[in-house]
């Protein structure tokens, strides 16, 4: 009788995750956690997420709209209409007076590549402020954060004077090798993990407008459509690594918002031939580990993997229990990283840091889908018990820093945050 129970309660949690709307967040998880803001029965970890959220939203509403068009550099096309970055790793060669064509340096980031003449901190940075802003008026009913997420939205994707076109042409160019490259498609992976469910939260607000839903979905479709048929983004679909994975996780988001779940279900075929290639019967990443900063993309790459099996998910597709040829699959590389949570337990390969903590809300995003405990356990055991309880005030757990983005996404978005107290 209890498995039967148990066996009805999975079949009504699947239903959910096909019913829900968005693409990455939760609406269950989104109804309760605001339930209890508003009840004052959440726990400590979230009503510090929650402040740590609305102050960040109070900043953004002080600031500027960004733009394409804001860029100092002007790209080939003639139009800072079209966006334009540089590749992060790449150099002026020393040894020549021009210093073309430039080099690489894997994992020491050039900061030309940072700066204001190009776009790349500038749609991190928008693509932050309209979730962080949108996320602060579902929480809080401020209508301000609203009106200030639409107002960038229209500036970056709608204003004829501003709006981006909906291509990645000129993204992470090298100087004196292409202008573009299929690599640069990472860049727009905000746009589906950030923008997407931003535009379906909004469509509950009445300041968003008919109009502005039908250009969002015009312009949506355009990029689609060059992620689906350009030269450069159909280099990045053959990717073997985190860029592959990415590639994936953003068109099935994109695609999601559209309403092809054709294509969400084609991306997740995709994701499974590069499982196959990706994740050896240990666990290991080998393109990840073969990088500078080989922790840091080992996690990247989970984290691409993770979106994408969330998407899968929600049309049929168990990307969390796929097995590859070789007997391998998802849970074997978040096992290969969890001894790593535990900061004392030094990360064995070449790397520049070790964030463990980054792991967290995939981890229990895993834990989710396959209806177990399994890392919550491993989680706690590596110092971060204190955290997930949720009973801290702290802004640190005993295992490590966690920083604002972690607590955001375990305890205002995640199903540990709507679950009730012990």
């Amino acid at each position: 009788m209890l498995w039967v129970i148990g066996g009805v309660v999975m079949q009504v949690q699947a239903q959910e995750r096909h019913d829900d709307p968005y693409a990455f967040l939760q609406q269950s998880v989104l109804t309760t956690v605001k339930q209890q803001l508003r009840q004052g029965t959440e726990k400590p970890q979230t009503r510090l997420a929650y402040t740590e959220l609305i102050a960040q939203a109070e900043k953004a509403l002080n600031k500027p709209n960004p733009s394409v068009t804001e860029k100092g550099m002007t790209p080939p096309s003639g139009s800072k209409h079209d966006y334009m970055s540089l590749s992060v790793y790449w150099w002026p060669d020393s040894n020549k007076s021009n210093g073309l064509p430039w080099v690489r340096r894997d994992g020491v980031i050039n900061p030309v590549s940072k700066s204001d003449d190009i776009d790349g901190v500038r749609l991190e940075d928008f693509t932050d402020q309209v979730y962080t802003l949108t996320l602060a008026w579902y929480f809080s009913d401020n209508a301000s954060y609203a009106d200030k997420a639409i107002s960038l939205i229209r500036t970056w994707f709608i204003d004829p004077e501003t709006r981006m076109n909906p291509n990645l042409d000129f993204a992470q160019g090298v100087p004196g090798i292409a202008p573009g490259r299929g690599a640069g498609v990472l860049d727009g992976r905000y746009f589906s993990t950030r923008i997407v469910d931003a535009l379906i939260m909004l469509r509950g607000y009445q300041g968003w407008q008919k109009e502005d839903d039908t250009q969002m979905h015009e312009w949506m479709t355009s990029y689609l459509e060059w992620l689906q048929t350009s030269k450069l983004a159909k280099r990045e679909s053959e990717a073997k690594n985190n860029h592959g994975s990415w590639y994936a996780a953003q068109v099935a988001g994109i695609a999601w918002y559209l309403g092809k779940k054709d294509v969400v279900s084609a991306m997740a075929a995709l994701q499974r031939t590069k499982l196959n290639h990706q994740i050896q019967d240990d666990g290991a990443q080998p393109e990840e580990l073969s990088r500078t900063r080989s922790f840091h993309y080992s996690y990247f790459n989970l984290q691409a993997i993770t979106n994408m099996a969330v998407l899968a998910d929600k049309v049929g597709e168990d990307l969390w229990r796929y097995r590859t040829p070789q007997g391998s699959g998802i849970t074997n590389a978040f096992n290969f990283l969890a001894p790593y949570l535990d900061k004392d337990n030094r990360w064995p390969y070449k790397s520049f840091d070790q964030k463990s903590a980054r792991l967290i809300p995939l981890m229990l995003r895993v834990d989710e889908a396959k209806g177990n405990t399994r890392y919550r356990n491993r989680i706690e055991k590596a110092g971060f018990a204190t955290f997930l309880s949720g009973m801290t005030r702290d802004k640190q757990d005993v295992g490590g820093e966690i920083g604002q983005e972690t607590r955001r996404d375990v305890w205002l978005l995640s199903s540990l945050a709507s679950a009730p107290s012990a």
